[in-house]
């Protein structure tokens, strides 16, 4: 995905100082771009990776395989439980989009009579309905069941057409969790008024607090079958490790194919059952039926009966592998050409990608023709199966559609690599931009009545293009109101009643809410897989980041255009030495300076607007690192306070969670103020002391909550109700945000993000706080990443992973103010080394923001460099001059002047360079 910094709507900002007074605006410099990712080479799950360790139960190492449901289940007691005891009304939350970015979406579906009429479902967003050919989307299941739509089908036989299905669990790639986190689904759900209500089919749910214990957990795929008699609704499902179907509508369903019947495990855990991972089901408008099962199992390779089946009855299956088909077998999907039923084409992923044709019972091996790395284009890459499609052209058998990462077509049924074309994805010309008015990650294709009109889903959402057999295919986006981006990060605007707010999400890089925004709409400022990102006072600055640390910052001009940008993150720390979301924060007590963690360490970054602008390179400028950890350990999460200031406190995988006063000093102190087996994911501090703080763990089956008022010295369990156990076991929700809130009348008000939603509080009792859920009609049981407010006029923003963000009001919130500056003015605190050899750091104080200007000069008076010629915020300021002027080479040893310029008022001091 391409870092790309957009031009914005109209914002009215501070403007960086400038001696040009031309009028004429300068063309920036172009960022290089970057791909979202699940990892890289060196660290291929890293998206994975970084999931797990958040959530593994720590006296195990693993995942509780039922956990998702089962949290779910616990979670709706909490709700019941609290409704019928609510002490308040819970907020009254409203979606803020994004309007126009859709997210991961593998079921897509056209209603058979009416092609306005589209069915779409995002794995961690629920399904979505238009009613205008994908101009307008409304969302037709309830916030609080299983938003995990994996697949979806219409009973598309005269007189039936109003009967839908869907399926959930998705068991490859939900990043909502990680590879043990197995975010199951519920079963398979059903409509009957064509797609605008839901009701779960009793026969595929267990409903029940326990293990891994039936197919329907994960649903392939379904389809229903279009020769059946009237009186028949016949409907297939490909489940884990099963092929099973249903004559009458989903009330009762029989194993058809697969090896063992899953259907009569009693066992109540089938993750040792050895049956196919993967399996999927297509029926041909003639009523053929083709199977599949992956030799890969949950418990390793399992090669008997597994592969390519066919039957005409759904209950007598041949096997039709073809010969040469690999050995090891994973995710397989299929194709029937809609012009002659008889030619299908399979597509399967394992130790090889191998691509095959079938035509009137006759194999034929197709897979030298995809894409590899000898073609003008990117080489096809399913990312393990993670993406990966299929599709014939409607009204001719050799135009073959395949979806990676990228989305690719042939138009000889890939007999030769010539007719091998790239129309989607990333862009053909440089891989790290995308595809104009498309998306990476292909999952889903469907025509219009118009073949030659097609449909897509992937992980930006759903698109549309007019002509699919063009020599330069276009598309437009039809993700305005299908709103399933999945956030990672959140950060609202500083300014009082403004409703602007940046947020990092997964696959979408960073986008930007703007003042006034029609209908939500937010743009796109950086690209990757969006991670941390922050504000700053007046919206002067913006800081967004992708995966693995890359962070930019930006800032616009009075018009709303893009005026600056600058990488800030520090050179000498390799890529893989970082989460794969980064935490940073910026100091409330000066926004330029920066804490972050890499490396096993804290980076501190004294003064930002030091850094070169329009350079893509990381940056030794006022980096240093004030506290390494001695032994090694991910630093998951940082917190900066404001009274007294300058106390950072950092949690760590291990559960150790530090303090560090004087933060902003050159040599600050540090203790180890807590341990706790677990993953800390969140430290917030109550901005009015200190020395009162809540630190979240995420991890599964152990307390998640504590509270210390003394700095530290005492912590308290806090999680209340939201634990089912004393002891943290049980099926309590993954903590992973929270926010301390005061209020004007000495109170507090106390938010918790969760993976089962959002939840307040008003007090903090150890061992009995109850936690309210919050927005159950809005916010429903979606994961909650991440919260921020603002103490101004007590505007929330809550980031969702899977249904985009939500906004409400606090009334009462009382103002957070830094600590005030007796003097105003400037304060000259000191320069040092003096005499120096490399490095020269200025530091000293203002009382308010503003302009500020800071230039070195000889003996002469003149001026030989100039360090700073931009806007400041209040508070302590370091600057570095590094002994260079301003061509960037090194001066002379003798005598030099710094002289500071703010508000009319002038400083400075001499120093003396001795190399």
């Amino acid at each position: 995905m391409r870092i790309v910094l957009k031009i914005l709507g109209v914002l009215t900002l501070f403007t960086t100082i400038s001696c040009n007074q031309n009028t004429k605006k300068p063309v920036l410099p172009e960022l290089p771009g970057i791909k979202s990712a699940i990892g890289s080479k060196e660290k291929p799950r890293a998206r994975f990776d970084y999931k797990t360790k958040m959530l593994v139960d720590p006296r195990t190492d693993e995942i509780p395989f039922n956990i998702h449901r089962d949290e779910l289940t616990f979670s709706r007691s909490i709700q019941n439980s609290t409704l019928s005891n609510q002490r308040r009304e819970s907020l009254e939350w409203t979606t803020a989009g994004p309007n126009n970015v859709g997210g991961r979406t593998r079921a897509l579906a056209i209603d058979d009579r009416d092609e306005d009429i589209i069915l779409a479902g995002g794995v961690s967003g629920g399904v979505w309905r238009s009613l205008n050919g994908g101009l307008s989307w409304t969302r037709t299941t309830q916030p609080t069941v299983l938003n995990s739509v994996t697949c979806i089908a219409q009973d598309n036989r005269t007189g039936k057409r109003d009967t839908w299905y869907f399926g959930t669990g998705e068991l490859r790639g939900n990043s909502a969790r990680a590879p043990g986190a197995l975010y199951r689904g519920d079963g398979i759900f059903k409509s009957v008024d064509n797609g605008a209500s839901w009701d779960i089919l009793p026969a595929t749910s267990t409903n029940q607090a326990a293990s891994f214990d039936s197919p329907f957990n994960y649903v392939w795929n379904l389809a229903t079958d279009p020769t059946s008699d009237f009186g028949i609704d016949e409907i297939y499902a490909a489940l884990y490790g099963n092929i099973v179907r249903s004559t009458d509508g989903g009330n009762n369903w029989v194993k058809v194919h697969g090896e063992p019947n899953l259907l009569e495990d009693n066992s109540g855990n089938l993750n040792n059952s050895g049956a196919s991972f993967y399996t999927n089901i297509l029926i041909t408008p003639s009523g053929d039926k083709y199977a599949y099962l992956s030799t890969s199992t949950g418990t390793g390779f399992n090669g008997t009966d597994k592969g390519i089946f066919y039957s005409t009855d759904g209950t007598n299956w041949t096997n039709i592998t073809p010969p040469g088909f690999i050995n090891f077998s994973e995710r397989l999907v299929m194709a029937y050409a809609p012009s002659d039923d008889d030619i299908l084409y399979f597509l399967v992923e394992g130790t090889s990608l191998q691509l095959w044709k079938y035509e009137n019972s006759i194999w034929s091996n197709r897979s030298m023709q995809v894409p590899d790395d000898t073609f003008d284009f990117e080489a096809f890459d399913s990312q393990s199966s993670y993406n990966l499609t299929i599709k014939v052209h409607p009204s001719n058998p050799n135009i073959v559609y395949i979806g990676g990462t990228n989305l690719y077509r042939s138009t000889d049924g890939f007999t030769t690599r010539s007719n091998v074309s790239q129309i989607g994805g990333y862009a053909i010309e440089d891989e790290s931009l995308i595809y104009e008015n498309h998306h990476p990650d292909q999952h889903e294709l469907v025509f219009l009545e118009d073949a030659d009109q097609m449909l897509t889903a992937n992980d930006g959402g759903v698109f549309k293009t007019f002509d699919n057999r063009s020599a330069n295919v276009s598309w437009v986006s039809l993700n305005q109101g299908y709103i399933t981006s999945q956030f990672y990060t959140i950060a609202l605007s500083k300014v009082e009643q403004s409703s602007r707010t940046i947020g990092g999400l997964q696959d979408n890089g960073s986008y930007l809410k703007f003042e006034n925004s029609v209908n939500s709409d937010w743009t796109e400022i950086l690209g990757g897989d969006g991670s941390f990102c922050a504000s700053t006072p007046a919206d002067l600055y913006w800081y967004a980041s992708f995966q693995e640390a890359g962070i930019f910052k930006v800032s616009y001009d009075s018009d709303g255009d893009l005026s600056t940008w600058a990488e800030v993150d520090p050179k000498g720390i390799s890529r893989d030495n970082y989460l794969f979301v980064t935490p940073f924060v910026l100091d409330p007590n000066n926004y330029n300076r920066m804490y972050l963690a890499g490396d096993s360490a804290i980076w501190r970054n004294n003064n930002l607007t030091q850094i070169s602008l329009f350079t893509q390179n990381t940056t030794t400028t006022n980096w240093d690192v004030i506290d390494p950890i001695s032994d090694p350990e991910d630093i998951t999460a940082l917190e900066i306070s404001t009274n007294p200031a300058h106390i950072l406190y950092y949690g760590t995988s291990n559960g150790n969670v530090y303090k560090i006063t004087s933060a902003n000093q050159p040599t600050p102190d540090t203790e180890q103020i807590f341990s706790h087996q677990g993953y800390v994911a969140n430290i917030s501090i109550n901005p009015n002391n200190a020395d009162q703080l809540l630190v979240c763990y995420s991890n599964y089956n152990i307390p998640s909550l504590f509270y210390t008022e003394d700095g530290g010295e005492n912590f308290v369990d806090v999680g209340g109700n939201l634990e089912e156990n004393d002891d943290g076991s049980g099926n309590g929700p993954s903590i992973r945000w929270s926010e301390i809130i005061p209020l004007n009348n000495e109170e507090y008000f106390y938010m918790l993000g969760t993976s089962t939603g959002l939840y307040s509080t008003e007090e903090l009792i150890e061992g009995q706080t109850v936690w309210q859920p919050e927005g159950l009609e809005s916010i429903g049981h979606s994961v909650v990443s991440m919260i921020d407010y603002r103490s101004t006029d007590g505007k929330i923003v809550v980031a969702t992973h899977g249904n985009g963000v939500f906004e409400s009001s606090l009334a009462n919130t009382e103002e957070i103010v830094p600590a005030v500056i007796e003097k105003s003015g400037i304060q000259l605190a000191s320069g040092f080394p003096n005499p120096f050899t490399e490095e020269f750091q200025i530091r000293f104080t203002i009382s308010e923001a503003g302009p500020l200007a800071l230039h070195i000069s000889d003996v002469s008076g003149r001026i030989i460099r100039t360090i700073l010629n931009t806007p400041q915020f209040a508070g302590d300021i370091s600057i570095t001059w590094d002994a260079k002027n301003n061509s960037g080479d090194f001066v002379a040893n003798g005598l030099y002047q710094y002289l500071i310029i703010y508000e009319g008022q002038s400083c400075g001091g001499n120093v003396i360079l001795n190399r």
